[in-house]
């Protein structure tokens, strides 16, 4: 039972992060991640940490490379959930169905990896002060 809840919440998974309350870094919520954001995400950034024109450049190529990457990898966990579902469908034996379910996690964690690894070059571009802004959420009307 818990294989086929699991089976059933991947495609929802897959979908990647939705908006949230703050950026985070590359792969925050509003920071995007790869598959979403693009030169807005760029531009969201710039305004928010007050990046310079340099910055701004390599943000765009650092998110660039990694939305180019992540296409594959997006492709990749599409192919593997379809795999899985059809083998849930079907009735695969358990021990099929526990290998094309990690080829799901291998998919999700190559999607993961992209998104760090674009994180780390982008905050590798910040001062201190921008790398504490982008730490620090910004204060929300009604909340403390």
């Amino acid at each position: 039972m818990i294989l086929i809840f699991l089976a059933a919440m991947l495609p929802l998974l897959a979908q990647g992060p939705g908006p949230g309350p703050r950026p985070r870094g590359f792969g925050g919520p509003r920071a995007g991640g790869p598959g979403g954001g693009g030169p807005n995400q760029v531009a969201y950034l710039a305004g928010y940490l007050g990046l310079t024109d340099a910055q701004k450049t390599a943000a765009t190529a650092i998110f660039t490379a990694a939305d180019t990457a992540s296409t594959t990898a997006r492709g990749a966990l599409r192919s593997a959930d379809d795999a899985l579902q059809a083998g849930v469908k079907a009735g695969t034996s358990e021990n099929q169905l526990d290998q094309l379910a990690a080829a799901v996690g291998v998919a999700q964690g190559q999607l993961a990896a992209i998104r760090a690894k674009a994180d780390v070059k982008f905050r590798a571009l910040l001062t201190p002060d921008q790398k504490t802004k982008l730490d620090t959420p910004p204060a929300r009307p009604g909340r403390p």
